[in-house]
């Protein structure tokens, strides 16, 4: 397991931060979008990103973990830890909470001043979550648990199978907590957020991967099983019984986006497609031949954007699925961020772009 997410994630840092060879290497300044700034320096890892009130927060290889204002690059924060890179930070408040190599999980300040420290599964690296005077994660002998912010003390936490299956990151409705888990099937579970007692579990025998988003109609699962097998189906939030299914090849690496009544999601063969939120009814199909999205999808002023593997960034409108531009880039497309009505785009070259 171990040697397979090396591979995985060499594969990942090679493909997002080797620039592009081709002769015709793209400038600073585009039709469509244009530099903002460019730090070679930084050397981030693109699973590490994450911004809260235009800071963005990164981590590389070389034990740094940075906090920088998303404007100018300015650093804010430099510290030395053991952090995991391939683990994406929680921040709230300010406040850092890093997942370690060895899975520990550790609670900073915003100067970087260790508050506490607790022992973490190796699930910790998906179901990590925060909500209100709370976090919720993997700890070492329970499982999944919730805990407080404060002092890391456990609430409660989950029996045993919650340790010996893989979790994903929880959602959360109201007084209730949605929780995925796989293995050789996979099983969402409903439970109340104030004692972690199960109100319902369903069973997807056919399936081994599991997500699940909060939607205004319902909670959105899509499943999927060796790639190629998939299904989306809408949930009540009370009973978990099906509001609507449909089979399709969901990629489960990046949520569903949901916008005005949509959901807009990639397919692992190389599709984008919006999904009419009421009945799961096919909007539009936007085919990528020979690309495939590798991003997640962002809604900005009535059009979405992604980055694909082959490093192009896609302007599409949301209504239409109809392509307004395709602006290939020298350096793998992270995922767009949007902050204050603006629309940025970091790529493996530690730079970020501007939508012109």
């Amino acid at each position: 397991m171990k040697i397979t997410k090396i591979i995985i994630f060499t594969f990942l840092f090679s493909l997002l931060s080797c620039k592009n060879d081709n002769k015709n290497a793209i400038g600073d300044n585009q039709k469509y979008v244009k530099l903002l700034w460019r730090n070679k320096q930084f050397e981030w890892i693109s699973t590490s990103l994450v911004v809260k009130n235009k800071i963005l927060y990164f981590g590389n290889l070389n034990r740094d973990f940075y906090a920088v204002n998303l404007e100018n690059a300015k650093v804010n924060l430099k510290i030395k830890t053991d952090y995991n890179p391939l683990k994406k930070p929680l921040i709230y408040d300010q406040n850092l909470l890093l997942t370690e190599y060895s899975n520990d999980l550790i609670h900073l300040d915003k100067t970087g001043k260790l508050k506490w420290k607790i022992n973490g599964e190796t699930n910790l690296r998906n179901d990590l979550a925060e909500d209100e005077s709370y976090i919720y994660g993997s700890v070492l002998g329970n499982g999944f648990s919730k805990l407080n912010k404060s002092d890391a003390k456990v609430i409660w936490f989950l029996p045993k199978n919650s340790i010996i299956t893989e979790t994903n990151k929880p959602a959360f409705f109201k007084n209730n907590i949605y929780l995925g888990l796989s293995e050789h099937t996979s099983n969402l579970l409903a439970i109340n957020n104030e004692n972690g007692k199960i109100i319902w579990k369903n069973e997807y025998k056919n399936f081994s991967k599991i997500i699940q988003v909060k939607t205004e109609k319902g909670l959105l699962v899509c499943l999927n099983k060796d790639f190629k097998n998939g299904q989306i189906s809408m949930l009540n939030y009370k009973s978990g019984n099906e509001i609507w299914s449909k089979s399709l090849n969901c990629d489960l690496y990046y949520e569903p986006c949901i916008i005005n009544g949509n959901i807009i999601l990639s397919t692992y063969n190389n599709k984008v497609i919006s999904l009419n939120i009421e009945n799961g009814k096919t909007n539009w199909t936007l085919d990528l031949k020979k690309d495939a999205a590798e991003t997640t999808i962002a809604n900005f002023k009535e059009n979405i954007y992604f980055g694909t593997i082959n490093r192009n960034l896609y302007s599409v409108n949301f209504k239409t699925g109809k392509t307004n531009f395709m602006q290939p880039f020298n350096y793998g497309i992270l995922n767009p961020i949007i902050e204050d009505n603006t629309i940025y785009f970091p790529t493996g070259g530690s730079e970020i772009w501007l939508l012109k």
